[in-house]
C-alpha cells in the first residue's frame, strides 16, 4: 500500500474544513477500521512530518490520548478506541479482566466502563483512563491480537482472571457460558493448573468451581456423555457429538448429541455441577429457543443414569422415534 500517496496533507487554507478533509481516503479508512486511533509511528510511516502533526493537533483534528497516540476528532471516543489507544501506548500492554470479558462478549460479568489492562511489574505505560493490573505471568499462550490491533487475554485466561472478582455462583454461570462458546474443559483445566502453581488471585475459586466437573468431565472414554451416546448408537441412533446450534436469540450452544435431520438433541445434566437456579433458568431459555427452531432437546441427569440406565435409554429411544418417525408414533 502506498501510504505516502494515500495521505494528502492539505495547505493551511484548508485547515478551516472538518477533520475528515485533512486526510486522504486511504488514511480515513484506516482510522475508521481502527476506531479513530492512530499512533505517531504510523503517521511518520505515511509521511506526516513533525510540523504537520503539530498542525493537526493544534487545529484539533488529532487529539492526544496517550504519549504518541492520537484520536481523530471525526471519530467519537468509544470503549474500543480506548482499548486500542492503551495497546498502542505500550506494545506489552494487554487488555484483561472485565474489559477482556466484555470484548469476548462473556455473559454474567457486567459492563464496567473502567478499562482494565495487564502490564508487567516494571512498566507504567499509561497514567490515566486505565486500571493497571500487574503480572509477570502473561505468555504468548495467554494473549491474542484482534484484526483491529487490540491485544487481549485469551478466553481461557480471561475466564481464569475473572475468578478473582466473582462469587462462586456467578463464576459457575460464567464457566457454563465459556464452555458453551469458547473453550473445552481440558483447556480450562490446563490454564488453571498452569497459573495456580504461581499462586495467582482467584486460583482457589477456579479450582473449586471447575472441580465440580472433575468427576464426570474428563477427556477419557469413560465420560457420562460417552456412555449415553454410545448406548444410543448401539440401539441404532448415532448422534453428532457437540453439535453446534445457533439459536434465534443469537446465542450458540453445543448439544451433547444431536440428530440434525430429525432436529432432536440430548443434553446430559450433572447434579454435581452446582449451577443452581441460574443454570436451570439458562437451560430453559436455551430449550425454549431451540423449540422456536423446531428442535426438541431432551435432558438426562447423571443421577437417573446411575439409578437406571436401561430405562433412560428406552425412554430416549422412544422420544427420538416420536420425532424422527411422527406418523409411526401416532399409529
Amino acid at each position: 500500500m502506498d501510504w505516502l500517496g494515500a495521505l494528502r496533507i492539505l495547505d493551511s487554507k484548508r485547515f478551516e474544513g472538518d477533520a475528515m478533509s485533512f486526510f486522504g481516503p486511504t488514511l480515513n479508512k484506516f482510522l475508521a477500521d481502527h476506531h479513530g486511533i492512530i499512533d505517531r509511528e504510523t503517521l511518520v510511516n505515511v509521511g506526516v512530518s513533525a510540523f504537520e502533526l503539530e498542525r493537526f493537533v493544534d487545529h484539533g483534528s488529532l487529539v492526544p490520548v496517550h504519549r504518541g497516540v492520537y484520536q481523530s476528532a471525526a471519530h467519537p471516543e468509544s470503549f474500543l478506541s480506548r482499548c486500542l489507544a492503551a495497546c498502542l501506548a505500550d506494545t506489552e500492554l494487554t487488555i484483561g479482566g472485565p474489559s477482556a470479558a466484555r470484548l469476548w462478549n462473556f455473559k454474567h460479568t457486567g459492563r464496567q466502563r473502567e478499562l482494565y489492562a495487564i502490564v508487567s511489574h516494571n512498566r507504567t505505560p499509561v497514567t490515566r483512563g486505565v486500571i493497571l493490573r500487574r503480572s509477570n505471568v502473561l505468555g504468548s499462550e495467554d494473549s491474542t491480537r484482534r484484526a483491529d490491533g487490540i491485544r487481549l487475554t485469551t478466553p481461557e485466561r480471561t475466564w481464569f482472571d475473572r475468578a478473582r472478582d466473582m462469587q462462586d455462583e456467578w463464576f459457575e454461570a460464567l464457566t457454563e457460558h465459556v464452555l458453551d462458546n469458547h473453550c473445552s474443559v481440558p483447556t480450562l483445566w490446563a490454564t488453571t493448573k498452569r497459573l495456580s502453581a504461581r499462586g495467582r488471585p482467584g486460583a482457589a475459586r477456579a479450582n473449586r468451581v471447575l472441580g465440580h466437573r472433575a468427576a464426570w468431565q474428563k477427556p477419557a472414554d469413560s465420560t457420562l456423555e460417552h456412555q449415553v451416546l454410545s448406548a444410543l448408537e448401539q440401539r441404532g441412533i448415532p448422534l453428532v457429538r457437540q453439535f453446534r446450534l445457533e439459536l434465534p436469540n443469537g446465542s450458540v450452544i453445543h448439544l451433547d448429541g444431536a440428530d440434525p435431520l430429525a432436529r432432536w438433541g440430548v443434553e446430559i445434566d450433572h447434579v454435581t455441577w452446582h449451577g443452581g437456579r441460574r443454570k436451570a433458568q439458562d437451560d430453559k431459555i436455551r430449550d425454549r429457543n431451540a423449540r422456536r427452531m423446531g428442535w426438541q432437546v431432551d435432558r438426562v441427569t447423571d443421577q437417573e443414569w446411575a439409578d437406571d440406565p436401561g430405562t433412560v435409554i428406552n425412554e430416549l429411544c422412544e422420544l427420538h422415534g416420536q420425532v424422527a418417525n411422527p406418523q409411526r408414533a401416532i399409529s
